[in-house]
């Protein structure tokens, strides 16, 4: 054991044995104080979400012959640039150099393209960025302080629209000057590009393609696609179907070719259960908001897959982690244990992460599925029954097939009020047991849950462990506990009915939705704007929906060189360099919601491929609730 570690041990060893209560009884924020995080109050629901447009990276057969650009002519005057300074060229007169620069003129003396909008203004591309000349001579200058993604420009092109494209040594950006709202949109990586240094820019006649040619001689376009959320739901759950499925559980796959894949694996993953909740979550909504017959059997396949996982290992109760065929068993580690019928391999030492997900699952599933349903409410219900008694009958603990807790299985008091060691689990462990008991006595109505609930919120405090259920340090910020929370806080905020303990979870979700805004999270938004949708920025998500990628596919995103961001001096908990806002999920590698979103570059070589239901359970959430219609 390494020193370091060998003294955290003792010392937690010391605390262990001294008379220590965690004092988590703090006040929520007051909401008066801070209304940034209220949207407008006379903001109508549902949002009617009309079509929006996407871009697209297209893959063409053939190379293109691009017309040559045309000169650049405002109101008689013929304007070039060049290596030497920008030019201009009355009709019949003499060329004449620009004599200003910085001050009066371009940026730098370097033009690197030049371009005209149709109200006689001058683009002009350096590598310090833009300058425009209006067409009374004024200049201004646009640089990565006023939005520029990458200062170093390369080539210009404007379309019928003014929405200028701009192409750079580091991607590819459209501007769009005069729209409401988003204005700069970043287009680089595999996802939109083959490579980042764009040379020339071609705009097709009605500017829904726009052609790049790019260093090493690519040329590659990127379409505007009109698109809509549902649309982009039923795309993702065709796929689904097609390629994530194993033994009816939701997970990612790896492609044989990441542009144009025959072929696909589906490895197993620690966190197959919470990610198949995830999907059986999202269609049961999907079923509870439009009736449709093939989202009960999608949900209905995820559920019993889940059943899969709780009856794998022989022991009620005992959830593995995932499962696999007896050949792939036979060569995991000792992990993996062979389940009593000898049909698969299942994987130990489950953590509370995937336990949340069951309890997930089966509130919606149960709520808009088994409960209508004579067979699936029975098999529902034991299996709830069976996963809760083992819990609370082994001290709030999950406990393993060598008869020791699983690293991460524990919601009791001991562990959660009386270990300092635990502290940061306090708010969340808490949290997410109050829930699975809630639920559990939701579905079977036996009443021994909820005494559990009262037990362990009047005799040792749990509602007070839930005010600060969302801990926060500069250099310790959990992602994957918001998502975690945020999973615990759904099926509890929809049953729990007693004003006390719901005037707590609301003040307490309220605080954790606060912290989260910023990253405009579409779910974590609707989750709370289920008890209190006057104190959520419905809008904000929305956009957040729209700008979820269509395309699943884990495309390297790096936005580490940009001109237009500030670093957050404080990394990441893990060590790594984050940025201070967090960017549009197509200008980044969007995944799950247990990601870090201010990482500035993340993604592969696209051959990873997520199942996406990360996209369907806000969608689903957000139709079902009337948060959001579509047109």
């Amino acid at each position: 054991m390494q020193p370091a570690l060998a003294l955290v041990a003792v010392v937690a060893a010391l605390l262990s044995q001294l008379e220590f209560k965690l004092d988590n009884v703090v006040p929520a924020l007051r909401d008066e104080d801070d209304p940034r995080s209220a949207r407008a109050a006379d903001t109508q629901l549902p949002i009617v979400v009309e079509p929006f447009d996407v871009h697209v990276r297209a893959f063409p057969p053939t190379k293109v012959d691009f017309p040559a650009p045309a000169p650049v002519e405002i109101d008689g005057v013929r304007w070039l640039g060049s290596e030497a300074g920008l030019f201009s060229e009355a009709a019949g007169g003499a060329r004449v150099r620009h004599e200003q620069y910085g001050i009066g003129g371009p940026l730098t003396s370097y033009i690197t393209a030049l371009a005209a909008d149709s109200k006689g203004s001058l683009w002009v591309g350096t590598p310090l960025g833009i300058s425009l000349r209006s067409r009374d001579g004024k200049w201004t200058h646009i640089r990565g302080r006023d939005g520029l993604p990458v200062e170093d420009v390369t080539a210009l092109a404007i379309d019928s629209r003014d929405w200028v494209w701009i192409g750079t040594t580091r991607g590819a950006i459209q501007y769009r000057p005069d729209a409401e709202g988003r204005k700069w949109f970043y287009r680089a990586g595999p996802r939109y590009l083959p490579n980042d240094h764009v040379l020339q820019i071609h705009i097709e006649p009605g500017g829904r393609r726009v052609w790049f040619t790019t260093e090493g001689g690519s040329q590659t376009p990127i379409d505007e696609v009109t698109a809509t959320l549902l649309e982009k739901a039923q795309s993702i759950e065709k796929r689904v179907n097609e390629r994530h499925r194993r033994f009816g559980l939701v997970a990612g796959c790896v492609l044989d070719n990441s542009q144009t894949p025959t072929s696909f694996t589906i490895p197993d993953n620690d966190n197959d259960g919470l990610w198949t909740a995830y999907h059986v979550a999202a269609m049961s909504l999907c079923y509870g908001a439009t009736g449709d017959p093939a989202a009960k059997a999608s949900a209905l396949d995820g559920m019993h897959a889940l059943y899969l996982l709780q009856n794998a290992s022989g022991t009620p109760g005992l959830v593995a982690r995932s499962v696999v065929t007896v050949e792939e068993g036979l060569k995991k580690d000792k992990q993996w244990r062979p389940s009593p019928d000898g049909k698969f391999y299942w994987k130990s030492d489950t953590s509370s992460d995937e336990i949340d997900g069951h309890y997930l699952a089966f509130y919606t599933y149960w709520e808009h599925v088994a409960k209508h349903d004579d067979a699936e409410r029975e098999l529902c219900i034991k299996q709830v029954r069976a996963l809760t008694d083992y819990i609370v009958d082994n001290n709030y603990q999950l406990i393993d097939w060598t008869g020791k807790r699983t690293r991460w299985g524990f919601w009791n008091p001991e562990n959660l009020n009386d270990n300092p060691i635990h502290y940061i689990e306090n708010g969340l462990n808490s949290l997410e047991i109050i829930s699975f008991l809630d639920t559990a006595w939701y579905i079977t109505g036996d009443e021994k849950y909820r005494r559990h609930f009262e037990h362990l919120v009047t005799d040792h405090g749990y509602l007070n462990n839930v005010l600060l259920e969302k801990k926060v340090f500069p250099d310790e910020n959990n992602h994957s506990d918001d998502q975690l929370g945020y999973v615990a806080w759904y099926p509890i905020l929809q049953i729990e009915k007693d004003p006390n303990a719901l005037q707590a979870l609301k003040r307490a979700v309220r605080r954790h939705y606060k912290i989260v805004k910023p990253e405009e999270p579409s779910f974590y938004a609707f989750v709370t704007a289920t008890i209190d949708p006057h104190y959520v920025d419905i809008s904000a998500a929305v956009d957040n929906l729209k700008e979820i990628p269509e395309d699943r596919r884990n495309w390297r995103m790096d936005n580490s060189q940009r001109d237009d961001l500030v670093f957050n001096p404080a990394v990441d908990r893990f060590g790594e360099h984050q940025l201070m806002t967090v960017l549009p999920a197509d200008e980044r590698d969007f995944e799950k919601w247990n990601r870090n979103p201010y990482l500035p570059a993340e993604g592969g070589d696209g051959r990873v491929e997520d199942d996406g239901a990360a996209y369907l359970l806000p969608y689903w959430m957000g139709r079902f609730h009337g948060f959001i219609a579509e047109k």
